[in-house]
């Protein structure tokens, strides 16, 4: 196989508090995840404004666990396990990590590979499910930073949403976690409904994953993480939790369905935010599921992936 290298992409996450706020005005300033009101002309405008009138707030939730996002180590760790996995058949290969709203930026992690002398680029996104928002985004930063590069080749990997191997790592976490007296309640990160109008694939998948890894048992979906003045794909997370706990000998399994490792939505919205929003004395009968996170695993499903790609000599 020739040499080439891997490029995971995620959405990114401070690395301290004092850069919260630039993170915040780098994802407001990107149409392609929030389409603020007035147009491309004022968004970047209205970007500064609301990064500047919330970032006080998110640096408070951000303090609550442990004042920088751990998506990047965790990222880096999985980035780490899948390059051991395919240099055992490839020796030459490299694995990146490229960020779509914070350092490393995915252009500067495009630039640096090919400085390494790598010609063949393989993109990962760590979302399973395709939003033309997330990995479509990152994707579209990845081909701009591509195009001046002389004989550089990419193949980008969209999702994994109902690969076997990935439901497989899935199903055996929520087995392996979840209780009998629990009902299973997956929870994605929410959508501008105007992406879904247009033909995002996005929900859809989202659906396709949860009745993939149910393993037969009954499950529901809600969506979280709603921000900006625009509409939002629901039910909410939120307002489902309050309406099943409305029972009072439910009890609740909460699985991050559109992550793979631990960032702020799931630390801070669902381990913390989510049980002071609900009656008091019912926070103890909601529990989560564990991420990812340094699992090999995840890799190995990855893996998989890779190779089905590149071994083809698959573009895209």
């Amino acid at each position: 196989m020739d040499k080439y290298c891997v490029i995971l992409v995620a959405m990114g996450g401070p690395d301290n508090i004092e850069d919260i706020r630039s993170y915040l005005y780098n994802i407001f300033s990107d149409r392609a995840i929030i389409r603020l009101p007035g147009g491309a002309v004022l968004q970047k405008p209205f970007a500064r404004l609301i990064s500047r009138l919330r970032y006080k707030k998110v640096q408070e939730h951000y303090g609550l666990i442990g004042g920088r996002s751990p998506l990047l180590g965790w990222t880096e760790t999985q980035a780490a396990h899948l390059e051991q996995i395919l240099q055992a058949e490839a020796p030459a290969t490299r694995c990146y990590v490229g960020m779509r709203y914070f350092r490393p930026f995915i252009d500067d992690v495009v630039r640096k590979a090919y400085q390494d002398g790598f010609r063949r680029f393989c993109f990962v996104p760590m979302y399973p499910q395709y939003s033309t928002a997330t990995t479509g985004s990152s994707y579209t930063m990845a081909a701009k930073a591509l195009r001046p590069l002389t004989g550089a080749q990419a193949t980008f990997i969209k999702d994994y949403h109902d690969d076997e191997a990935f439901i497989g790592v899935l199903r055996r976490y929520i087995s392996e976690n979840i209780r009998p007296d629990e009902t299973l309640l997956y929870s994605a990160h929410s959508l501008p409904q105007k992406f879904v109008d247009e033909g995002d694939p996005y929900v859809d998948q989202i659906m396709r994953t949860a009745q993939l890894s149910a393993g037969g048992r009954q499950y529901v979906v809600s969506f979280q993480s709603r921000t900006g003045p625009v509409k939002w794909v629901g039910p909410d997370t939120i307002v489902e939790v309050n309406r099943l706990l409305e029972d009072p000998s439910r009890k609740l399994f909460i699985v991050p369905i559109a992550f793979v490792c631990d960032h702020i939505e799931t630390m801070y919205e669902l381990d913390i935010e989510l049980k002071t929003l609900v009656p008091q004395g019912s926070a103890d009968r909601i529990r989560r599921m564990p991420m990812f996170n340094d699992d090999p695993a995840l890799a190995q499903a990855l893996a998989g992936l890779v190779r089905e790609r590149m071994m083809s000599h698959a573009q895209v």
